[in-house]
């Protein structure tokens, strides 16, 4: 990818067409308003200037360009949204022939061979070759029209049908290894890896076919396989129906987890849209990242067997460590979701027992009530109890206390008290190590945080008049900026150009500078519209004043504790003086 890629495919787009379709955009001026899509309002703050080509909301702080915008509203990453605008603006991406790892880039040919397989795959499974698939699926209860709605397919139960096929579409064997699709035997030549079974493709976030699962149908063999990881596929960073569901939970605000690719098929079929399967019990930090992109809350619904309620209590600290409230569906002994919504009145129970789902705190209880019961176990289950807790944020306790306590043997105005000697005994401190790296993350994705409105207009000027970047330098300008970050941001904007700047914070999805210097940009806008204003020496001398008075008040206070030295009380009436005239401020000395 060369560093022009971003410029070309922003010359090519106009942010009014790409936000358009998100957002009923007005003319308001100079510029245009609308309902901000990140958070709900009745009245328009989402303001995109098509001048500056960026937006930004006043009420929730986010901001940025059409690539961010794309990334927040799709929540795919840098690359994903970077080849998506490029294919909308018709323009080819210059091809990078490595990467930091020394490794050969994937290039788009793989996608397409797996394009090749899965429509294979799909044909097979409606040719007379498919009907011992077509007989499981109707076993199965699922129609031919469902099949087809989530591209079910059939791999041959020959032994190399598919790498025939791969061959005469000239894919050579390191292509199809690479895709994953065939194996390499120990007496020479390939064999085909989802032989004999039914396919289900899971595609990325932007709709790549990037895996299979394969169920068997007849014979000997694990009951599901799935695609190797590799330079296409890791199991977790994905989420299988995740790029059919996006919308459905941005909409709903929720997500709803299971395990199963049948279980997540059910659950659309029976109008649970939001449904998404992990790859695999063990959830990861990268799956929980995905889903607090689109929604908020949600619901986990493992099979009830011990090895799914280990995962599920697992999996669900692991959501609610990343900001999602989490919720646990519990199904009757025995049932997972596809059993359930099989039998006989099947959607009403799993409709009751959605709406009776139990909080985090509640399903941990729970969970370890029978152990809590017995002396020989309860050690243990209190151990297991405490340690959760202590993962959460009070809030997320506090309306439980009562059961919690309770449960203990402790009184309510007990329980505050054992958890944080629970909390000393084992030195814990993850929480505040969580809240620190929280924070920073929120700022990293570009989420609202505290600014300085006048420091924001710097960086906004300096990011779009060469002039000032190159008339001022470092050691004027950091002096006037009181946040650590913003003084990284701007130190940034006057040692790179912007061009290769805005492609390294998108590339590194960091959001809060575009954000921030979007923020700039509407308080220049103000700015502009007073009379004979000079923006660059209002917002200066702006800065260098609340400099001066932060750093006079800081003299103050040493003054009152009788600290302050002969040359700090000079100083400080120094500063004072000048502050009083109105006049122009000169740093002080």
């Amino acid at each position: 990818m060369a560093n022009d890629d971003v410029k070309r495919i922003k010359d090519r787009l106009d942010i009014l067409d790409v936000v358009g379709d998100k957002v009923r955009l007005h003319r308001s001026g100079r510029n245009y308003t609308g309902l901000c899509p990140f958070h709900d309002e009745k009245t328009p703050s989402f303001h995109v200037s098509q001048e500056r080509q960026n937006y930004h909301c006043y009420g929730c702080g986010k901001g940025g360009d059409i690539f961010t915008f794309v990334m927040e509203t799709e929540g795919l990453d840098f690359r994903q949204t970077l080849e998506l605008l490029a294919a909308r603006a018709g323009i080819e991406l210059t091809p990078m022939e490595s990467r930091n790892d020394g490794k050969k880039r994937v290039s788009g040919n793989l996608y397409e061979i797996m394009e090749i397989a899965g429509k294979a795959f799909r044909s097979l499974l409606t040719a007379p070759e498919g009907e011992a698939a077509r007989a499981y699926l109707t076993r199965r209860n699922v129609s031919p029209e469902a099949a087809a709605r989530f591209e079910l397919g059939w791999g041959s139960s020959s032994w190399d049908a598919t790498w025939r096929l791969l061959q005469s579409e000239h894919v050579s064997a390191q292509e199809a290894l690479e895709a994953g699709l065939v194996l390499e035997s120990q007496r020479g030549g390939f064999y085909d890896r989802f032989r004999g079974r039914v396919t289900f493709p899971i595609r990325d976030l932007s709709g790549r076919l990037i895996a299979f699962g394969g169920r068997i149908v007849d014979g000997e063999g694990a009951k599901y396989i799935n695609s190797p990881e590799g330079s296409l596929y890791s199991k977790r960073r994905n989420l299988y129906l995740l790029h059919s569901a996006k919308n459905a939970i941005r909409e709903k605000g929720r997500a709803l987890l299971v395990e199963g690719y049948m279980d997540a098929l059910r659950l659309h079929i029976h109008g649970y849209s939001e449904t998404v399967a992990s790859l695999g019990t063990a959830l990861t930090e990268e799956q929980a990242k995905l889903l607090k992109r689109f929604a908020d809350r949600c619901y986990i619904c493992y099979d009830s067997d011990t090895a799914g309620q280990e995962a599920t209590l697992r999996g669900m600290y692991t959501l609610q460590n990343f900001g999602l409230d989490v919720y646990v569906i519990s199904l009757p002994a025995g049932k997972d979701p596809d059993e359930l919504l099989n039998s006989e009145g099947g959607k009403a129970l799993f409709d009751a027992a959605f709406d009776a789902a139990r909080p985090l705190v509640l399903q941990h209880l729970h969970a370890v009530s029978a152990q809590l019961e017995d002396p020989a176990t309860r050690r243990g289950g209190v151990d297991s109890l405490w340690s959760g807790l202590l993962q959460l944020q009070p809030t997320a306790i506090a309306p439980y206390v009562s059961q919690l306590a309770g449960a203990l043997g402790f009184y309510p105005d007990q329980f505050w008290r054992e958890l944080e000697q629970f909390r000393r005994g084992r030195g814990n401190r993850a929480e505040e190590r969580r809240t620190e790296e929280s924070g920073m993350e929120g700022k990293k994705r570009g989420e609202r945080v505290s600014y300085e409105p006048l420091e924001a207009a710097l960086c906004a000027m300096l990011w779009r008049d060469e002039e000032y970047r190159r008339s001022c330098r470092p050691e004027e300008i950091l002096p006037l900026i009181a946040d650590t970050q913003v003084k990284e941001i701007v130190l940034a904007i006057m040692m790179e150009s912007p061009q290769e700047l805005e492609m390294r914070w998108h590339s590194m999805d960091e959001r809060f500078p575009l954000a921030f210097i979007a923020r700039g940009d509407s308080f220049c806008e103000e700015l502009e519209f007073a009379r004979d204003a000079d923006p660059w020496g209002v917002v200066c001398e702006g800065l260098t004043r609340k400099r001066a008075k932060e750093r006079m008040d800081y003299l103050d206070a040493r003054m009152k504790r009788q600290e302050a030295t002969p040359e700090e009380m000079t100083e400080f009436q120094k500063i004072a003086t000048q502050l009083k005239s109105g006049k122009k401020m000169k740093e002080a000395e």
